[in-house]
């Protein structure tokens, strides 16, 4: 619910849809530059060629002018996250705008690394799909900040299959299975006959769709507007596709081909999410989905994934393909989420006695015992499965030693021994090292390193969980330091030592010739700052000062990852 007066509000939502706007401009931007082949006009960044004003003219008009209105966007996204922040009560709509922020700063990232790196076609593809979705969640926040918003009634689903949620689920999926197909096609030149057939099914299902809604009175009452909107851009699009597909040179048919795929694709996300607020269905079905995807616990999965890039990427060779970087992705998750709903179906009594996990899917009793230990065991065999088909031997190996530490020694040692803390970072510092050997095919000192410097991050990182959570965890039973000592001279002991180590530890990948010098300053300014921050929590050991850390460990770690990604030194 938003706060403020109507007319604050709707000066919030006239924002929101200049800044989608504006958004869409620079996705056309950036389809010119590809559209041209001005990827590579300027060969620095974020400079061109050392300036902020290069003359403008050829490749560099398109790629420089790209730049330059990204840079004005990025301001105008992130203003809109505040102003969000500051006038929406509702927290997924903040978070809304927050990861639109979030993404702005990625694509920068990942822009930066398309040009220095030579347009690898894996980054190209991720900073082209990455583009859209910043799009599809500015788009968003613009819409539910409108008051048409809230002014919606439900309307029931007359209980014909397949239901119409379902159905505009499945448009949104093949409208997201569209951008990454499309995107794969214009940096590699593959899978058109796939994009086609794609195209053809989308068609299909949406012609349904519209056929569904307007035989429906309350159907078309509700999403006439919606579905008519998005019918008439899939038009444009298919027939501006079969033109690009005949005439493939001409610049302005493939942006604008690019340009419309970027509405249809926002159209069927709101159209989807409009068909879910607005039919009555099963609540149970989405509930039980939500509930198998918590098992998993994804943000702790993604961190996992991060750290896993970041390990391949710094073992990365020219020779080895890039498709190895998708399916070591999916091996992980699929290991990681697997033993992440193992650890909780074997927790599942511990964690109904904690506050901060009785509303898990388990001890809530939202699924049963069973269920969850036979998703968790099917999960992590068919990721090991993946990296060992997929991949190679050896990091599905490691994959499984992770796996093993994780579930078989890890879980049931937080019962029994203070030592859990240094046996849990074990798996936690293995996924760079499982990377690593993924593109190497072996392993090496500098895997060692990557080893390192993560299991020293997660000891202060776990130890200020567990002071936050002391009461917590002694009511479940868990032999943590901080549970077990009384006053915690040892615990802040052990937080100082850590965060000193934390720093040469950091520092060693441009001592050893693995980055360059932009990754040493920032690693150095990174590990500082967590060290004083390690510094007080040992000396001022109270919920404050342990939240600080245990926030800064949050942000430190990608950031340092993100450093090492951009900074490496070619082997």
């Amino acid at each position: 619910m938003s706060v403020g007066s109507p007319h604050r509000l709707q000066r919030l939502h006239n924002y929101a849809i200049l800044t989608a706007c504006s958004t869409f401009l620079l996705l056309i931007a950036g389809g010119l530059v590809t559209s041209t082949a001005s990827g590579l006009a300027v060969p620095d960044w974020p400079l061109s060629y050392g300036t902020w004003f290069p003359p403008m003219v050829g490749g560099i008009l398109f790629e420089h002018g790209h730049r330059m209105i990204a840079g004005v966007v990025g301001l105008m996204i992130i203003a809109l996250a505040v102003w969000v922040k500051r006038a929406e009560s509702c927290r997924w709509v903040r978070r809304l705008a927050a990861a639109a922020a979030i993404g702005v700063f990625a694509q920068a990232l990942l822009g930066g690394l398309t040009v220095l790196l030579l347009l690898p076609p894996a980054i190209s593809i991720a900073h082209a799909c990455l583009g859209q979705a910043v799009f599809c969640l500015v788009a968003a926040v613009a819409w539910v900040s409108s008051p048409r918003w809230a002014n919606t009634v439900a309307i029931a689903d007359d209980g014909r299959r397949p239901s119409l949620r379902l159905m505009s689920l499945l448009i949104a999926l093949l409208a997201v299975g569209q951008l990454i197909l499309g995107a794969v096609i214009r940096h590699t030149g593959h899978v058109v006959f796939i994009h086609i057939s794609v195209a053809l099914a989308l068609a299909v299902a949406v012609m349904w769709w519209t056929v569904r809604v307007l035989g429906s009175a309350s159907l078309r009452a509700a999403l006439a507007g919606h579905t008519m909107r998005l019918l008439l851009l899939l038009a444009i699009q298919l027939g501006l596709g079969f033109s690009v597909f005949f005439h493939r040179g001409l610049v302005w048919l493939r942006t604008a081909h690019m340009a419309t795929g970027a509405l249809v694709l926002v159209q069927a996300v709101l159209l989807a999410w409009q068909a879910r607020r607005l039919i009555a269905g099963k609540p149970k079905t989405g509930q039980r989905a939500a509930d198998y995807l918590q098992l998993t616990k994804p943000r702790l999965t993604l961190l996992v994934l991060v750290s896993s890039a970041a390990g391949w990427w710094l073992g990365f060779r020219a020779a080895e393909p890039w498709h190895t970087l998708i399916l070591l992705l999916c091996g992980m998750w699929l290991v990681v989420g697997g033993a992440n709903a193992l650890n909780q179906w074997a927790e599942r009594d511990q964690d109904a006695l904690m506050q901060r996990t009785a509303s898990r899917p388990l001890p809530a009793q939202r699924l049963t015992p069973p269920s969850a230990f036979r998703f968790g065991l099917g999960l992590s065999v068919a990721g090991v499965a993946v990296l060992m088909l997929g991949v190679n031997p050896l990091a599905a190996s490691l994959a499984a030693l992770s796996w093993a530490s994780y579930v078989l020694v890890y879980t049931p040692l937080k019962r029994h021994s203070a030592l859990c803390t240094l046996v849990g970072a074990v798996p936690g510092a293995l996924p760079p090292v499982i990377g690593w050997a993924a593109a190497r095919h072996t392993l090496g000192w500098e895997a060692l390193v990557l080893f390192a410097i993560l299991f020293v991050w997660q000891l202060p990182h776990f130890l200020a969980i567990a002071v936050l959570h002391r009461e917590d965890y002694a009511r479940a039973g868990f032999r943590m330091l901080p549970v077990l000592e009384k006053g915690g001279p040892v615990t802040a002991r052990q937080t100082l030592l850590y965060g000193l180590v934390l720093v040469p530890l950091s520092l060693a990948p441009t001592m050893l010739g693995l980055t360059g010098p932009v990754y040493f300053f920032g690693a150095m300014i990174l590990s500082t700052t967590f060290l004083l921050l390690s510094v007080r929590a040992a000396l001022v050991p109270c919920a404050q000062t342990c939240r600080q850390l245990f926030l800064a460990s949050v942000v430190y770690l990608p950031l340092l990852l993100g450093l090492l990604a951009l900074n490496r030194t070619p082997l």
